[in-house]
């Protein structure tokens, strides 16, 4: 089945704005610069819009040598792109023990004072063994940062346009695509057909499209606002549709990389499903 790369979308910091991208370089952890920052409670347990809506309005920039965060009263914070002379401490992601390296107190203080509770910034280190579910994934060995499970999330237009035909139905607002967060957007495709392949491939790429992305309370938060305008929508309406179970709420295609770490991924790039 044909289908093309839409767009391309790089969360630096886990939970906080996004950034649109032309063209990114695929790793073998996802797309550069995704999700290799994550911001925890003192204890190192990650902190996430769930709890704290308001990292949607921190906004991210990446330039020759920073990472820099805006707030919405427009003050900066620069955290360079060189990794800090640090010793990995402790990072708990939904049960999962992994390591991160604290990027100090200057952006400690920044955070805890737009936060609002004390919190550490840190970044995944050189040496990362987070592995993505062996469970899933069986023989194949998949590594990720700080994302929740896995390295890449796959979604499609033609399934949010069908969603949002939904939404309509109820009298409701369609949603953009930024409420689901993902890094690559196909078009071309039929709606909800990548929940029924199990890979995404180009020219020396290939993707394994390996578990359907169940959502959470983070698909009810605008992505620019922090607000909630609907409460428990689009959850409600996709835990009616049986695009993948009735019953719960399913959106986008959870990916690992199989072939293409070092390849360059641009929009209007040719894509196949299988």
């Amino acid at each position: 089945m044909s289908a093309s790369l839409h767009s391309l979308h790089i969360y630096p910091v886990k939970s906080l704005g996004g950034i649109d991208v032309h063209q990114s370089v695929l790793t073998a952890e996802g797309l550069r610069h995704d999700r290799r920052w994550v911001i925890t409670d003192e204890k190192g347990d990650f902190i996430t819009q769930r709890g704290c809506a308001r990292m949607a309005t921190l906004v991210p920039a990446i330039d020759e040598y920073h990472l820099i965060l805006q707030s919405p009263d427009r003050r900066h914070l620069y955290i360079p792109l060189a990794p800090p002379q640090a010793s990995p401490s402790r990072v708990r992601i939904f049960g999962n023990e992994c390591r991160g390296l604290d990027e100090g107190d200057e952006a400690a203080h920044w955070l805890s004072a737009f936060l609002e509770r004390p919190v550490r910034l840190k970044r995944v280190p050189r040496d990362n063994q987070r592995r993505v579910s062996p469970e899933r994934l069986g023989d194949h060995v998949a590594h990720t940062g700080f994302a929740d499970g896995y390295p890449l999330l796959v979604a499609s237009l033609s399934s949010l346009a069908a969603l949002n035909e939904r939404l309509a139905t109820q009298g409701l607002p369609a949603l953009p695509m930024s409420r689901f967060r993902p890094n690559i957007v196909i078009e071309g495709a039929p709606p909800f057909a990548e929940h029924g392949m199990t890979r995404l491939e180009g020219e020396n790429l290939s993707l394994w499209l390996c578990k359907p992305c169940e959502r959470c309370r983070i698909t009810t938060i605008n992505q620019c606002s922090g607000d909630i305008a609907v409460p428990g929508e689009p959850l409600k309406t996709l835990m009616a549709m049986d695009h993948v179970s009735a019953g719960r709420a399913f959106f986008g295609e959870n990916a690992v990389v199989m072939q293409g770490d070092g390849q360059s991924l641009y929009t209007k790039m040719a894509l196949r499903m299988r």
